[in-house]
């Protein structure tokens, strides 16, 4: 629990606390202006606060100064220190309040929710304690909207946290996880869309596509059925590379024509003589009496020299054609086991390869295409699948919490008015709640019901403490106030409050008031502060 506040600029330096009622008094007339909510906005300080240190009137009066305090638990104390300027640090001290450790104040924070043993998933110290802890300035009075932190809080954010104080909130995180997670793959995939890196079809165009790809598929089974069964499981992929190779073995066909063609040519070359006969030389004496024939003879030897060199070289070009050759049918063989693997027909003309792959690759892009809608249509499913089993959760969870505090505020309220007088309700909304007192509108009623609803709160959860200032108490009539100031005593929480005019109560009232009083506050030197600037 806070087991002391300290502060030089104090009037009473050093303030103790206790467990129960914690009463700040101010005096018998009412004096305003004395310092009752700033001292409570200072104990909301030590507790991670910072209305205290936003504070313009403390800063221009007061000046900066430190806040010295003590928590007290399991045997230990703890001793801190925070300024009012260097809000964003707090140091941890001895016990004579001498600075050692520099904490940033989010550890701080860190360091309240363990001391307090509130470990709650998903919600912060602040969250969780902040919100009852109602105090003047801190725009959290309002008697009708109990769950506000601050004026202009969603609603939801607000009803959020109390589920998660009551440890609800786990139990549909998951979901809520899910939903989120559907509703941003749904905005990515639109997004996508939106810049053209996916397709984007409508209902229409995607019924167009189903018609379409029905008769692009029929037109295919009749082409398979008029050619060698093979083909009708023949893919795009399949038939696209049986093309290339029926264009590849066309290639290497023409190649060994060329090479067989030139096999020949050399072959008959080859076999040719030269040679000049006895008949050849009568017959050319008969037309040319005068013809030199040993001349002749010297000519007819140089062909046959010649010939010897071409034989030679027609050898080796014919050696290497044959070479050629014998690799154009191991290449030709491959191909044509190549096609056989893929078709079973290695005869099929290119045109109908051809045919059968642009009907494939067009089948394929339009069920691509529908594959899109298709997929944009789940996630929208999605989306509204996760978010209605949320809702359902969600309604559920609720509703127990509104059950429980629902009961606890009964009970409560009839400890104060004797079952003489209405409870106040709370029903959980979509994205709100609402909070009320059936047929009792009157403003004392209004703010019992702010403090029957933090009791029951407190009584159902591991709220640690209470603050309640004059403003939240003030308007509570008489009798009403004595049964609260005992709740407050027999709650079993630290409950920190502020009022004045305490003799005006009942006699068990005013002994409540006085015998739990921390610190009295008055005019003339008797202010938190020692003065007073109002």
């Amino acid at each position: 629990m806070l087991l002391e506040i300290y502060c030089e600029k104090f009037h009473q330096k050093r303030v103790i606390f206790h467990k129960g009622l914690n009463v700040v008094l101010g005096t018998e007339i009412g004096d305003n202006s004395i310092g009752k909510s700033t001292f409570l906005l200072i104990v909301d300080f030590v507790l991670g606060g910072d209305t205290y240190s936003s504070s313009n009137d403390i800063i221009q009066n007061v000046g900066q100064h430190d806040i010295f305090f003590t928590f007290s638990g399991d045997g230990e104390n703890y001793y801190f220190a925070r300024n009012n300027i260097e809000k964003n640090i707090v140091w941890k001290c001895n016990k004579d309040y001498g600075k050692i450790t520099r904490l940033d104040i989010a550890d701080y924070r860190n360091w309240l929710n363990s001391y307090y043993k509130l470990d709650l998933p998903s919600l912060n110290f602040r969250d969780a304690v902040g919100r009852y802890i109602r105090v003047y300035g801190k725009e959290n009075c309002n008697e009708k909207r109990p769950l506000s932190y601050v004026n202009g809080e969603k609603p939801k954010k607000a009803k959020y946290a109390l589920l998660k104080l009551f440890n609800f909130y786990s139990i549909i995180e998951d979901v809520a996880k899910q939903a989120a997670l559907s509703s941003d793959r749904l905005k990515a995939y639109k997004k996508a869309q939106a810049l053209a890196y996916i397709d984007k079809i409508g209902k229409r165009e995607y019924e167009r596509n189903v018609k379409e790809i029905s008769k692009l598929e029929s037109e295919l089974s009749c082409l398979s059925d008029n050619l060698e069964k093979g083909l009708l499981d023949c893919d795009a992929v399949i038939s696209e590379k049986a093309l290339n190779i029926k264009s590849d073995l066309s290639k290497a066909r023409r190649m060994r024509s060329n090479i067989v063609s030139k096999l020949k040519s050399i072959s008959d070359n080859y076999s040719y003589e030269f040679s000049l006969s006895k008949e050849s030389i009568e017959e050319l004496k008969r037309f040319f009496p005068d013809a030199n024939i040993d001349e002749i003879a010297k000519i007819e030897n140089f062909h046959n020299q010649i010939s010897q060199v071409f034989k030679e070289e027609l050898q080796e070009l014919h050696r290497q054609l044959t070479l050629e050759l014998s690799d154009i049918n191991h290449l030709i063989e491959q191909y044509e086991a190549e096609l056989k693997d893929l078709i079973q027909n290695p005869n099929l003309s290119k045109n109908i390869l051809r045919k059968h792959a642009e009907l494939l690759k067009e089948i394929d892009r339009l069920k691509c295409l529908n594959e899109r809608f298709i997929q944009l249509e789940q996630l929208k499913e999605n989306k509204v699948s996760d978010e209605k089993r949320l809702r359902e959760i969600e309604i559920e969870q609720f509703t127990i919490m509104a059950n429980q505090i629902n009961a606890a505020m009964e009970q409560i309220n009839d400890s104060i008015y004797s079952g003489k007088a209405n409870a106040p309700l709370i029903s959980f909304e979509k994205d709100s709640y609402n909070f009320f007192t059936p047929n009792d509108t009157g403003t004392g009623r209004s703010y019992k019901g702010l403090i029957v609803f933090d009791l029951a709160v407190a009584s159902l959860t591991k709220l640690p403490l209470i603050v309640h200032d004059s403003i939240v108490l003030k308007q509570i009539a008489d009798d009403a106030l004595e049964r609260i100031l005992s709740l407050y005593m027999a709650c079993g929480k630290q409950v920190i409050i502020s009022l004045d005019k305490q003799t005006s109560y009942s006699n068990d009232a005013t002994n409540m008031l006085i015998n739990n009083k921390i610190l009295e506050l008055g005019p003339n030197g008797n202010e938190l502060f020692g003065k007073s600037w109002g």
